[in-house]
């Protein structure tokens, strides 16, 4: 699990291109439902980029897992 407490929309989107963050945590007293939305929206649209650095910064994470 890949989970990171998300305030906003990008931070949303890019913890999954980047990161491959596969879920999300919301504040519950401090996000909106109109903000709650839109960083759900952008977390389930996003796609891991498949990029050899950001795989590489998955195999490292994968590698400390393990230990």
């Amino acid at each position: 699990v890949r989970a990171c407490l998300i305030t906003d929309h990008f931070s949303a989107h890019q913890g999954v291109e980047d990161d491959d963050m596969n879920m999300l945590c919301l504040g519950g007293r401090i996000t909106g439902n109109f903000l709650a939305k839109e960083i759900v929206e952008a977390f389930v649209h996003a796609k891991f980029k498949t990029e050899e650095k950001y795989r590489r910064r998955l195999d490292k994470v994968n590698a400390l897992e393990k230990r």
